[in-house]
Protein backbone atom coordinates (compact mmCIF):
# COMPACT_ATOMS: atom_id res chain seq x y z
CA UNK A 1 0.00 0.00 0.00
CA UNK A 2 1.24 3.31 -1.14
CA UNK A 3 1.96 5.77 1.87
CA UNK A 4 -0.62 8.36 0.25
CA UNK A 5 -3.02 5.94 0.56
CA UNK A 6 -2.43 5.38 4.17
CA UNK A 7 -2.36 9.51 4.92
CA UNK A 8 -6.09 8.93 2.92
CA UNK A 9 -7.25 6.31 5.12
CA UNK A 10 -5.87 8.07 8.48
CA UNK A 11 -7.75 11.57 7.21
CA UNK A 12 -11.13 9.75 6.35
CA UNK A 13 -11.13 7.79 9.86
CA UNK A 14 -10.84 11.40 11.65
CA UNK A 15 -13.81 13.23 9.78
CA UNK A 16 -16.54 10.64 11.21
CA UNK A 17 -18.98 7.91 10.30
CA UNK A 18 -21.32 8.76 7.89
CA UNK A 19 -25.54 9.63 8.82
CA UNK A 20 -28.44 7.41 8.33
CA UNK A 21 -30.80 8.56 5.10
CA UNK A 22 -33.58 6.78 6.61
CA UNK A 23 -36.71 8.93 7.53
CA UNK A 24 -36.97 8.89 11.42
CA UNK A 25 -33.37 8.39 12.18
CA UNK A 26 -32.34 10.65 14.99
CA UNK A 27 -29.89 13.33 13.54
CA UNK A 28 -26.35 14.05 15.10
CA UNK A 29 -25.70 17.81 15.46
CA UNK A 30 -21.43 18.33 15.34
CA UNK A 31 -20.90 21.21 18.36
CA UNK A 32 -17.74 22.41 17.08
CA UNK A 33 -15.02 22.11 19.34
CA UNK A 34 -11.35 23.45 19.87
CA UNK A 35 -10.00 20.54 19.45
CA UNK A 36 -11.91 19.81 15.77
CA UNK A 37 -10.59 23.07 14.55
CA UNK A 38 -6.81 22.92 15.69
CA UNK A 39 -7.37 19.12 13.59
CA UNK A 40 -9.30 20.83 10.88
CA UNK A 41 -6.03 23.07 10.50
CA UNK A 42 -3.68 20.37 10.48
CA UNK A 43 -5.41 18.55 7.81
CA UNK A 44 -5.54 21.97 5.59
CA UNK A 45 -1.78 22.99 6.29
CA UNK A 46 -0.81 19.11 5.74
CA UNK A 47 -3.00 18.57 2.49
CA UNK A 48 -1.38 21.57 1.04
CA UNK A 49 2.12 20.79 2.28
CA UNK A 50 1.73 17.52 0.16
CA UNK A 51 0.75 19.16 -2.64
CA UNK A 52 3.40 21.55 -2.97
CA UNK A 53 5.61 18.60 -2.55
CA UNK A 54 4.09 16.27 -5.04
CA UNK A 55 4.34 19.48 -7.60
CA UNK A 56 7.98 20.24 -6.83
CA UNK A 57 9.08 16.40 -7.58
CA UNK A 58 7.02 16.24 -10.79
CA UNK A 59 8.93 16.02 -13.79
CA UNK A 60 8.88 18.34 -16.74
CA UNK A 61 6.10 17.03 -19.30
CA UNK A 62 8.59 17.73 -22.46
Amino acid sequence: MESASLMALLFVGAVGGGRSAEPNAPQIIARPSRMSAAWTAARSRTATFLHRLAWAVEPDPR
